[in-house]
């Protein structure tokens, strides 16, 4: 009998515990240890088009010689293994280009919000003390940078350069930091998560083989996915979406500047888009867009959507307005300090509000002082989770590893995860708790509600007030005593609003999809 061949996996489906900062971890057996491993495993599928960002078009083949050419700029520019590059921009080939190079020096990628003001970028700065500056724009004078700048406008013109440079890739550990992270501070100061190399890939292993497409069980002919990413590259969806895109054989298209709704239809349309990665806010002003009819968007069969929760209504439409989707409609739970941990499969989430899913394989989630409903706070264990915050030598879980969300949720009796509200997103009134979350679920039920926010407002006697934001589809129109008595038909009296801003304008948010509700209270109008 001929002896069975084993066959090498670099991307392993094979479970086992490790050590990690102390605590035992599940993680993959067989896996990359580096992110540069995944820009040379997609080189199988270097003569197609890999990234689209209006005229241009680069073939995988044309992108591993621009960040051959760029890691070479960068070297030159007195970049090295373990330096920290702080690379702000908004979704461009450059930055995609300039991501990689950096991951072949061995060097650490800070993401910076492109949204941030010069002050914001100034803490950024003074927090990752980086070698080089990536971004759009020059400084403004009131700008202190010790470091030198490079702008997207000049890696342009060594993108778009014809020359040959042979490809160097430096070796790195595995427990290397690779990413920095910054969280989404709608409460305050931004922190840098700290993600290593291992960190990331975990994330992505735990993402492709839910999705039945790690790269080891894929042949050549794999068609791949032409993917619409306007979900920011700094933030770890859009990060994460553009690299299983690239692993797989696929497509990444973006925008060519700012949101607009339109533009999407567009690219839709011309580009054929299969799969669009977005935050609900985003999504929403697509579907409810008066133009959305003109375009073909029959191509469409699968949105996933992160970075803040998703209504079950939102959802319905989507459905409804992408009917290739079918059951393709999705969402990604998780933070910045965890990775994505979760996610809603069609057949879990389906007539289920509030279902994410049930935990990725390799990623272990728990309900911490569940009350009498089984509700508590979500805490997650796992190896796409950040080292901690630069900067600040406070462990950010506890001594098992166990890191608290923050978020209120409870599992059902077939393991699905349902996320209820945020521990701190809380008003409470007179005693009683309200959750914004519920009471915003039900306001955007009403025909004229496009979105709706619920915050707290200080009250002499009761301490807090309910409060709601409330913006009409386009055309539609509703009286406060309108939404009044819609609330009052599904809620209890103490979450009924008792104060209302009736408004066109969109809620704000920040660049993860996040409704700014601080903003919100502060802008509070005296007549509203």
């Amino acid at each position: 009998m001929m002896p069975e061949t084993v066959i090498e996996r670099r991307w392993g489906t094979d479970i086992v515990r490790e050590i990690l900062g102390g605590h035992p971890c599940q993680v993959y057996r067989d896996r990359p240890r580096a992110l540069s491993d995944l820009l040379i495993d997609a080189q199988r599928w270097d003569d197609r088009v890999l990234l689209v960002q209006g005229e241009r078009r680069l073939t995988g083949k044309d992108h591993l010689a621009a960040v051959a050419r760029v890691a070479e700029t960068l070297r030159q520019r007195g970049v090295r293994p373990g330096d920290t590059v702080l690379l702000q921009g908004f979704n461009h080939i450059e930055w995609v280009v300039a991501f990689w190079a950096l991951q072949c020096i061995g060097a650490t990628v800070a993401l910076g919000n492109a949204w941030w003001s010069e002050l914001e970028t100034q803490s950024a700065l003074h927090l990752t003390r980086p070698r080089l500056l990536i971004r759009e724009r020059m400084p403004e004078a009131t700008l202190r940078v010790s470091c030198d700048t490079l702008l997207f406008s000049e890696l342009r013109g060594i993108v778009d350069a014809g020359e040959d440079v042979a490809l160097r890739v430096d070796p790195v550990a595995e427990e290397a930091c690779a990413v920095v992270i910054f969280s989404s501070g709608t409460t305050g100061q931004a922190k840098g998560a700290m993600m290593s190399h291992r960190a990331v890939i975990a994330n992505i292993h735990n993402l492709l083989r839910m999705t039945g497409r790690l790269p080891d069980d894929l042949d050549d002919t794999h068609p791949g996915t032409v993917n619409l990413v306007t979900m920011p590259l700094f933030h770890q969806g859009g990060m994460q979406i553009s690299l299983m895109t690239l692993l797989t054989g696929g497509r990444i298209v973006f925008l060519r500047g700012r949101f607009d709704p339109v533009e999407v239809l567009q690219l839709m349309q011309d580009e054929k888009v299969r799969a669009w990665g977005s935050v609900p806010t985003m999504v929403s002003r697509v579907v409810m867009h008066p133009e959305f009819a003109s375009f073909d968007t029959s191509s469409v069969a699968s949105i996933q959507m992160g970075g803040a929760p998703i209504p079950y209504e939102l959802r319905a439409q989507v459905k409804a307005c992408f009917p290739a989707s079918g059951k393709r409609v999705g969402s990604m739970y998780g933070l910045t300090e965890t990775g994505v941990v979760a996610t809603g499969v069609s057949a879990d989430v389906e007539g289920r509000p509030g279902c994410v899913g049930r935990p990725l394989p390799a990623a272990e989630i728990r309900i911490a002082a569940p009350n009498a409903e089984g509700v508590g706070e979500i805490q997650v264990r796992s190896a796409s989770a950040t080292t901690g915050y630069l900067g600040d030598p406070t462990p950010i879980g506890d001594a098992e590893g166990w890191i608290a969300s923050g978020d209120l949720g409870r599992f059902d009796d077939e393991g699905r995860l349902y996320v209820v509200g945020r521990a701190k997103d809380m008003i409470i009134r007179g005693g009683e708790n309200v959750a914004s979350a519920h009471v915003e679920r039900c306001l955007r039920t009403h025909p004229a509600v496009a979105e709706a926010a619920v915050v707290p407002l200080p009250h002499a006697d009761l301490g807090e007030e309910v409060a709601a934001v409330v913006v009409f589809r386009p055309g539609a129109q509703a009286t406060a005593d309108a939404l009044r008595e819609h609330a009052l038909a599904h809620l209890a009296k103490f979450e009924v609003p008792s104060r209302w801003w009736l408004r066109r304008d969109a809620l704000p948010t920040n660049a993860t999809g996040k409704v700014l509700k601080r903003q919100l209270t502060d802008e509070w109008p005296e007549e509203a």
